[in-house]
């Protein structure tokens, strides 16, 4: 099996031959780095090589203190990969007039190429983590400045609240749908035991998210506290007792804080998420999708505030890479800097549903060090409201930065006129490029912090949404997310790698891609050709769990030439021709609910679109265990 520094090592020629630069003394470089700093000068320092790249880009000259931990020529250019970054940058380190974009490309794949490679963070970087999570803390309790612009943002708030009737109506409990989410809990129940409710806390009761109505299968109308027994109309319209048990009440200084842990990102710093308890989570999910489908039918943020479709921001992070018109921002630390005050402010003007929205926040944390805090942020990620309120409060902001920078009053017209300038998708956002470093100041003034250093208004060069343009030209790179399997059970690697293979060789990286699909097949065995249609499918797989429907997966597949032939046959039952390949399995295991638990799933389960298996009640899919099987499938998959 290749190592990351011999896969990285083919990828540097697969570049020299593209682009026809030098490359050979900068593999003997990379080897001499890596066995002096490990592969962490793979994974960390060569994204810091590329982060300096791309300021440099931006400024239109080599930036100021770019490069510190590698040698440079005169004129300021390193001396690794100045094969390709002379075709950058002239003698004096400036910008070329029309630089390579196929270089800038190829600078940025050898760099990146080991960035978000699935790897543990060590000790010290998660307790850096840690830290930092804290700090977040405190900068929320002590930093709200920016009184008058604060005034500006409730305006805006009020405007953009009042124009979504179903929350300003106050009917929107009766359009709530509460639902499971396929993640973690605080309690660790998974499946189908996460309907099976221990616990529903005082505060969701208190403001009328109440279980009976929305966490059993029957709606009662009353219930037996002496017993913890729901009561039911009869056909005579008394209120019965016709048996099951309520869940145990908790009140909100017993609530159990949220569990915060380490999902692998980056080997510089792990992602910290808080997980959620059943009932939390569960009442989340119901507000959440109702908040997610007025904002994307409210006339002031359709199309502007994006909760699914990443390609607006896409498509305007390409077409202003060539006319400058918008810039790129991206916020640090985004979710755990929003605040209790922001989203107060945000939904004064809807206090039912803001009453709601607070009855679903969890108050606590606990860290992975066993300290339990008490939170000032309004979520933090794991919390199903976190990304539709932090959008929200975002989209508030830049409209009131730049109502308050214009010196104007909101409206209803203002608000939807400036709105047209701004998109927002979670913490990627694009705003105006002449208003972009005001935007960032109050951005910060309000509590918030921008990541200048992946922020963009001045160059060509644009990211957003995982789209990274220059001058309209796609630069984006192939990312290394696992390491290559060594065996058949690293189900998830097996199919990380086969994805990174084909995407290296339709990018013509032909020796890595060779190399992986290698390791592959020794794993698996051969595999054969797939047909584009089939490529398509395994992404929407990949992309959909583990919230996948029951059945057969994809197939899996080279999307380049391959001498296998899969057996084929006719199935005279079915009438279809099909064929005999791998493919992956959701793994499910036994998991049985009766009585209200399954009533109350399967309630949820009408009107759904997806395929329901016969057995749902009786197991559930494992997150994140797939298993291979070769099976028979139709040709066209």
């Amino acid at each position: 099996m290749k190592s990351l520094v011999e896969l990285l090592e083919l990828l540097v020629l697969d570049c020299a031959r593209k682009s026809g630069a030098p490359l050979a003394r900068d593999v003997v470089t990379l080897r001499d780095r890596v066995k002096h700093e490990g592969d962490s000068f793979i994974t960390i320092t060569l994204p810091a090589f590329c982060s300096d790249f791309e300021r440099s880009l931006d400024m239109g000259q080599i930036a100021p203190g770019a490069w510190l931990s590698f040698g440079k020529t005169r004129s300021g250019i390193p001396e690794f990969l100045q094969g390709l970054l002379r075709e950058v940058f002239d003698k004096d380190g400036s910008l070329l007039a029309e630089p390579s974009t196929l270089c800038i490309q190829l600078v940025r794949q050898i760099c990146l190429f080991g960035k978000k490679l699935l790897r543990p963070c060590s000790e010290e970087r998660e307790e850096a983590a840690v830290e930092r999570y804290c700090q977040c803390e405190d900068d929320v309790r002590e930093h709200m400045g920016g009184d008058t612009l604060l005034g500006v943002f409730e305006e805006v708030a009020s405007i953009l609240m009042l124009s979504m009737p179903l929350l300003r109506d106050e009917v929107f409990c009766d359009f709530l749908k509460p639902d499971h989410g396929p993640g973690r809990t605080q309690e660790r129940i998974l499946g189908n035991q996460k309907w099976a409710f221990r616990t529903w806390n005082r505060r969701l009761e208190d403001v009328g998210y109440s279980y009976l109505h929305y966490g059993r299968g029957q709606v009662a109308r009353a219930s037996n506290i002496a017993t913890r027994r729901p009561l039911y109309p009869n056909e005579d319209g008394e209120l019965v007792d016709i048996g099951g048990d309520l869940p145990e009440v908790v009140e909100p200084e017993d609530e159990a804080p949220v569990r915060v842990v380490f999902v692998p990102k980056t080997l510089k710093t792990p992602r910290v998420i808080a997980v959620e308890p059943v009932c939390m989570q569960y009442a989340q999910q119901g507000l959440a999708r109702l908040l997610e489908r007025q904002v994307e039918t409210c006339p002031l943020t359709a199309g502007h505030v994006n909760f699914r479709d990443q390609t607006i921001n896409q498509a305007l992070a390409r077409k202003s890479s060539c006319d400058g018109h918008m810039a790129t921002l991206d916020m640090s630390d985004a979710s755990d800097r929003v605040s209790m005050i922001h989203v107060q402010m945000l939904l004064d003007r809807v206090p039912k549903f803001r009453d709601w929205v607070f009855a679903c926040r969890s108050m606590k944390a606990t860290l992975p060090t066993g300290e339990t805090i008490r939170l000032s942020k309004f979520a933090s990620m794991g919390s199903a409201l976190c990304f539709p309120i932090e959008s929200l409060v975002f989209f508030t902001s830049i409209l009131a930065s730049m109502h308050w920078r214009a010196g104007m009053r909101p409206t209803r017209q203002s608000v939807h006129a400036l709105g047209r300038l701004v998109y927002v998708y979670g913490d990627d956002l694009i705003v105006p490029a002449d208003e972009a470093p005001a935007i960032c100041d109050d951005l910060e003034a309000i509590g918030f912090k921008v990541n200048r250093r992946k922020s963009f208004w001045t160059g060509k060069f644009r990211e957003s949404c995982g789209s990274d343009c220059y001058d309209s030209a796609e630069v984006t790179p192939v990312y290394l997310r696992r390491d290559l399997p060594t065996d058949r059970a690293d189900v998830s690697g097996i199919l990380s790698s086969v994805s990174t293979c084909n995407q290296l060789h339709s990018a013509g990286y032909w020796k890595t891609a060779a190399a992986i699909r290698k390791a592959v097949e020794a794993v698996v065995g051969r595999l054969p050709q797939m047909d584009e249609a089939t490529m398509m499918s395994l992404q929407r797989f990949v992309d959909a769990y583990p919230n996948v429907a029951p059945g057969t997966g994809p197939a899996i597949g080279w999307n380049h030439h391959s001498e296998v032939v899969s057996p084929r046959r006719w199935n005279p039952e079915l009438q279809r021709a099909e064929k005999r390949v791998l493919v992956m399995v959701p793994t499910r295991a036994s998991d049985s609910i009766d009585g209200d638990a399954a009533l109350a799933k399967c309630f949820r389960l009408i009107g759904s679109q997806d395929p329901i298996a016969p057995d749902h009640l009786d197991t559930s899919v494992r997150p994140y265990s797939l298993t291979l099987k070769r099976r028979w499938v139709p040709l066209n998959i």
